[in-house]
């Protein structure tokens, strides 16, 4: 296969779309919409052809880093967001999804799962039966006083 180069996007010979290329064009599409644009005037900001344009719209091309830039500049977008480097991304069946940054987490909540993994398995059964009968209204009472500095006795 040979790759050719159009006035700053690369394809190559079979048109194949990528998920880059297909999120990219999505992206950039709904950028273009929201701010009320048409293909034929992003593409004249970005020097290129309305059909080049078109087609990085459909995914069949991807754009050099420099028009990368400028269709940025043009969408008014991030390129984290052009380039699916965000969280909200689906990821496809059959792939693991990278895990997300860690979210901080009460102390509490952290002693509590090491304490959790040195019970056997019918502590946990019965140590969730008891949690399960404790009445909504009372878990959050007493979540809620733990959380000012107070503690039952």
């Amino acid at each position: 296969m040979e790759a050719r180069k159009t006035r700053g996007l690369a394809t190559d010979e079979t048109h194949v779309k990528t998920e880059l290329g297909i999120h990219l064009g999505m992206s950039a599409r709904t950028a273009r919409r929201s701010l009320g644009m048409t293909q034929a005037a992003v593409a004249e900001r970005l020097g290129v052809a309305r059909e080049v344009y078109a087609r990085l719209e459909r995914g069949h091309m991807l754009p050099s880093i420099h028009t990368l830039r400028g269709l940025c500049t043009v969408l008014r977008v991030p390129p984290h967001l052009l380039l699916a480097l965000d969280a909200s991304i689906e990821t496809p069946p059959g792939r693991k999804r990278p895990p997300l940054a860690s979210r901080a987490e009460p102390p509490a909540l952290g002693d509590l799962r090491k304490n959790l993994r040195g019970l056997s398995r019918s502590d946990l059964r019965l140590l969730n039966a008891l949690a399960v009968t404790l009445p909504a209204s009372q878990r959050d009472e007493t979540s809620r006083g733990r959380r000012q500095g107070f503690t039952e006795k």
